[in-house]
């Protein structure tokens, strides 16, 4: 059962992240997103128990600590750009990417890996949160937003964090795939409206 769902979580991830690749609109902000999904479908499949033996466990490790304090993090920043409009260029997503990494390397060999990682992913979930209060605030005064917005959200977060108090690895890379396919299926969803709203706009 559980094999399956970190697969179901990875093939969702890997299919969301070909869609997102292919929007026409806030190409940069979409393509990097795709990279943040297709991050965390490498680290469900690396983390599945069927397929992890088959796997060295360097390969394991590297996909574990890409999406969790690399693919994570962006994703958390994505959102935050999205609610907020600031609509970033691809160079600074790089510049991003590589901070990520650096300072995570950093901190692991100050053996503060583990203390890094939860203070990282804490501050995404606030990020986030801080991105969907944004985000349905906007929908709200549109005229959008429904109460099961909000109930699933609540509910959804109320278990990210029972999760993120554990601190389990496997744990926190199935939360962080379904994180991120949650968001990912928003950015589709959101340009697709985005897209009935304007039809005859043209590309950014």
């Amino acid at each position: 059962m559980l094999s399956f769902s970190y697969l179901s979580v990875a093939a969702s991830l890997i299919l969301f992240g070909c869609i997102l690749w292919r929007l026409k609109r806030i190409q940069d902000t979409h393509k990097i997103a795709a990279s943040c999904l297709w991050l965390g479908a490498y680290a469900c499949f690396t983390n599945s128990p069927i397929l992890s033996p088959l796997i060295e466990s360097e390969m394991v490790v590297l996909g574990q600590n890409l999406s969790l304090y690399v693919g994570f993090p962006i994703m958390a920043l994505i959102m935050l750009d999205v609610a907020m409009g600031w609509q970033w260029q691809r160079a600074t997503w790089g510049r991003i990417f590589l901070a990520l990494a650096a300072m995570f390397e950093l901190m692991r060999r100050a053996e503060n890996g583990a203390a890094y990682g939860e203070f990282i992913l804490w501050i995404c979930l606030l990020a986030l949160l801080w991105s969907i209060y944004r985000i349905i605030r906007t929908a709200r005064l549109q005229g959008q937003a429904s109460n099961r917005l909000y109930i699933g959200m609540g509910f959804y977060f109320a278990l990210m964090m029972v999760s993120l108090g554990s601190f389990n690895t496997g744990t926190m890379v199935l939360w962080s795939g379904l994180t991120l396919l949650a968001f990912g299926g928003y950015l589709y969803f959101a340009d697709s409206t985005m897209a009935l709203a304007s039809p005859s706009e043209s590309p950014k």
